[in-house]
């Protein structure tokens, strides 16, 4: 009987032994030796961008009885906010109309050109032009953009 329980405890340890050595390897885990880079968002005002809007301020600030302007472009539009001369009534309509002519004509992959001298929409242009030079994305200020093309268009009528 000894030896019946000793060749049945044998027999447990040696299978035992073979089951835990027939488990899978564990690998390490690969350590992480370059991190992939950020992906970009496109949607940003590009150094392009800026200097686009650049060119269409200053393009806009050498029509006739404009005094600043400022410029933002997002994607393929622009909207250029104008501090007039004296001018009211049809010049101030003439005026705008000059500057989204020479603009278009200047930058021809632009789609849209939204121009306006209303003041509170020129304030908000600015603030936005600043914000997107201290570095904050245009998406930031997509839904304002928006809401500003939508009141320059009705201004536009």
């Amino acid at each position: 009987m000894k030896k019946m329980l000793a060749g049945f405890l044998f027999a447990l340890f040696l299978c035992t032994c073979a089951a835990a050595g027939c488990t899978a390897a564990r690998k390490p885990a690969p350590s992480p030796t370059e991190t992939a880079p950020a992906p970009t968002d496109n949607t940003n005002m590009t150094t392009t961008d800026k200097q686009k809007a650049e060119r269409i301020t200053q393009k806009a600030t050498q029509v006739k009885g404009v005094r600043k302007a400022v410029a933002v472009v997002s994607d393929k539009s622009a909207f250029i906010g104008l501090d007039l001369e004296s001018v009211e009534g049809e010049a101030d309509k003439s005026v705008k109309d000059e500057v989204a002519k020479q603009v278009k004509a200047a930058e021809s992959s632009l789609e849209t050109v939204n121009v306006t001298s209303d003041p509170d929409l020129v304030t908000r242009l600015r603030n936005i032009a600043d914000g997107i030079d201290e570095g904050k994305p245009v998406t930031t200020f997509s839904e304002e953009l928006a809401e500003i093309g939508r009141k320059i268009k009705v201004e536009m009528r």
